[in-house]
């Protein structure tokens, strides 16, 4: 399939996206921004980087972002890698993009797991696998609730050995991010007597001053729409800072980040939002 670049806004903007990757994986910016670019241009749903410990077959979420990142109940998307690559997860080529659509039978069913069905509201999903090193394999994974038009597969087909080989030659550690490892996808609940709540000055989740603003603004019971007219900005722009946020700090969504904020540095069982991890 090829992909036709006779529009040159459409051109520019995947051309700025390539640039963007590699900014991001020398450290120049954060994978979970870049997704929400990716989003942007392909017309997805939902993008996610997730990394498969083979032997245990445990997953941690490298970044994640949706289109309904922002809204009041969003919920953050989970990975369809076992639907869509099967026994090949190991053994996928890196840069070569997978379809759901291809891997299910004509309907839509296939046990994985203990999971039988595709989730509702789900139509396709395009996983592109980034690297298997060692006992890890990275993919790269987009989600629609609609079948993606020619060109969106096209530019996902041209781009893919792109984001790969990038990947692949990322600056070790430049990716640091927090991870959510899951077991049969449960909230992980542990002792923590010595939590440093998010928007304490030490800073604990490296927040920016815009995201360590924001978490403040929704501390304070304010909406998206009000925080983007106090900081003169776009809601699109705070939905954009929510999902980095989400990302540093693990929660799913605003009731969790809510939860997360509104901790005490005492708290005895919480819910533990991820570890962070160096991705080299």
């Amino acid at each position: 399939m090829s992909v036709s670049f006779s529009n040159g806004a459409f051109a520019q903007q995947s051309l700025n996206f390539v640039m963007e990757w590699v900014h991001a994986l020398n450290g120049d910016n954060t994978v979970s921004n870049i997704l929400q670019l990716l989003v942007e241009i392909t017309n997805a749903d939902a993008a996610l980087i997730t990394r498969i410990n083979k032997p245990e077959h445990k997953v941690n979420y490298i970044a994640r972002c949706s289109i309904n990142e922002g809204k009041v109940w969003p919920v953050q998307p989970r990975t369809q890698i076992d639907l869509v690559l099967g026994d090949n997860i190991s053994t996928a080529k890196a840069g070569t993009v997978w379809k759901l659509t291809e891997a299910l039978p004509t309907d839509r069913t296939r046990a994985i797991n203990g999971r039988d069905q595709v989730p509702t509201g789900l139509v396709e999903v395009l996983v592109i696998p980034l690297e298997t090193k060692g006992g890890n394999v990275d993919h790269l994974e987009l989600h629609y609730s609609h079948s993606p038009r020619r060109n969106e597969m096209g530019l996902l087909t041209a781009l893919a050995p792109t984001l790969a080989s990038g990947w692949s030659r990322r600056v070790p550690g430049s990716v640091t991010t927090r991870s959510e490892q899951i077991r049969g996808y449960l909230p992980k609940i542990v002792k923590d007597t010595k939590f440093v709540p998010i928007l304490d000055p030490q800073n604990p989740t490296q927040l920016s001053r815009s995201e360590f603003r924001v978490c403040a603004m929704m501390k304070e019971g304010m909406t998206v729409k009000k925080i983007s007219q106090i900081l003169s900005v776009c809601p699109a722009t705070v939905r954009s800072h929510l999902s980095s946020i989400f990302s540093k700090t693990g929660a799913s969504n605003q009731v969790e980040l809510l939860h997360l904020l509104n901790r005490n540095a005492d708290t005895a069982d919480t819910f533990m939002p991820s570890e962070i991890v160096s991705i080299s």
